[in-house]
């Protein structure tokens, strides 16, 4: 799985624009939801979150120093994120959020592999109740890679940017803190052509709102 230094510029080019575009759009609508924040004085609120994922197809097999190997699926495994809400009335809260999402296996002794994209999220949510909530909305991903290092460093794909679909509930422990199990639907192309991968997940996230 290597690029000729050319098809590696194209591609390297054409995730620069596309993440620009992606963080661009986020800064706008957050910037947008803070000048109403200004108006309304309540309205708006920033958070940031974290939580874990799982699902999609096989990657990889990576190899561990004991000669096994772990399966290394596109679905995985850690999301970090932060952004902001904006609340329309009693019942209908609109997010915008920018992420990192990892999945990581140490391979060796000397070499691991990762698999990192940078997701930004705009949901709808409803309130169902005072402390639950239902929403979903669109998954824009940017700069999906492969990558190995150490003994696992042949490893290096690149994917190009993608959208996919989001669902979930929450539940709200306090006006600060929720939990939101989630479903992705997305799917990854590589760069230099093939089959797509699909990357579709479950996750549990932890939001905290200030």
């Amino acid at each position: 799985m290597k690029f000729s230094k050319l098809a590696w510029a194209a591609a390297a080019a054409r995730r620069q624009s596309l993440k620009g575009l992606v963080l661009g759009t986020a800064l706008t609508i957050g910037a947008a939801f803070s000048a109403q924040a200004d108006d309304s004085g309540s309205s708006f609120r920033f958070l940031v979150g974290q939580g874990l994922t799982y699902g999609g197809d096989s990657l990889i097999k990576a190899p561990f120093s004991d000669g096994s190997e772990r399966v290394f699926k596109a679905g995985g495994l850690a999301q970090f994120y932060g952004g902001g809400e904006y609340r329309l009335g009693d019942k209908i809260a609109l997010q915008a959020t920018i992420g990192y999402h990892i999945n990581y296996a140490k391979a060796s002794s000397d070499g691991n592999v990762r698999f990192t994209r940078v997701p930004v999220d705009l949901l709808a949510l409803y309130s169902l109740a005072d402390n639950v909530r239902v929403g979903g909305g669109a998954q824009f991903v940017s700069h999906p890679e492969l990558k190995g290092s150490g003994l696992a460093s042949n490893v290096s794909q690149a994917y190009d940017s993608t959208v996919g679909a989001v669902v979930e509930g929450e539940y709200l422990f306090s006006p600060h803190i929720g939990l939101k199990l989630r479903y992705v639907s997305e799917k990854f192309k590589p760069s230099n052509g093939g089959s797509s991968v699909d990357g579709s997940h479950a996750g549990l996230l932890f939001s905290y709102y200030f």
